[in-house]
């Protein structure tokens, strides 16, 4: 039976790009997403045994979208693929649910192996991101699961001041997270509180900061 794939990957180029290899190493790409909503939403639909996901996408970034898919279809692998080697943000998406880290600057042939090891219930980093798991003395470094807390936000906090940080107004980060423009201004009201950040170029520099945003 071929491996299912969903490729999610704000950049064109690269999900076509990586949709034509899989395909032609017999591979099935049941769909693609270009954020992290249609990543979950397609992934919640097709259940496939592997998505491969970008971090730094829009609307819900790649560690958001992991622990929503985590958590609704457990069954499915995923495999960051990521131009990001800061420890912070690989930290991040392994306690997200991540089952592999492959940075973009590595060759196809290696997230094809790593979807071959994350398929028989392994784990897989890039080589260079290994090793910032091992010590000298060759033993395993746990992840540093307290910066996951994200200074005490919520879920559904860290969505909106993605969407905040993107310079999204808040009737239209109403409108994309279905719910009312109050709703929003006491999410806000409530990030700046816990942060102690009162302005929308505070929060926006606290978002690329931790790896909610990105500037690419």
């Amino acid at each position: 039976m071929k491996t299912r794939v969903i490729i999610a990957d704000d950049h064109a180029i690269i999900r076509e790009g990586l949709k034509s290899l899989f395909e032609k190493k017999g591979m099935d790409v049941i769909a693609i997403a270009k954020n992290g909503r249609e990543a979950v939403d397609f992934t919640i639909k097709y259940q496939p045994d592997v998505v491969i996901m970008d971090i730094s996408m829009p609307d819900l970034n790649g560690v958001e979208a992991t622990a929503a898919i985590r958590k609704e279809v457990p069954k499915t692998k995923i495999i960051a693929l990521s131009m990001h080697s800061n420890k912070k943000i690989v930290d991040k998406m392994i306690a997200s649910g991540a089952s592999g880290y492959v940075l973009k600057e590595r060759a196809f042939d290696e997230l094809y192996n790593a979807v071959q090891e994350v398929n028989k219930g392994n784990f897989y980093l890039t080589p260079s991101i290994a090793g910032m798991y091992v010590d000298s003395q060759g033993n395993t470094i746990k992840c540093s699961v307290d910066i996951l807390k994200f200074n005490k936000i919520s879920k559904k906090e860290r969505q909106v001041l993605q969407l905040v940080a993107e310079g999204k107004k808040t009737r239209e980060i109403a409108e994309k997270l279905d719910v009312s423009i109050k709703t929003i201004e006491s999410h806000r009201r409530s990030i700046m509180k816990k942060l102690n950040i009162f302005s929308i170029a505070g929060l926006t520099k606290f978002a690329i900061k931790e790896g909610i945003v990105f500037l690419e």
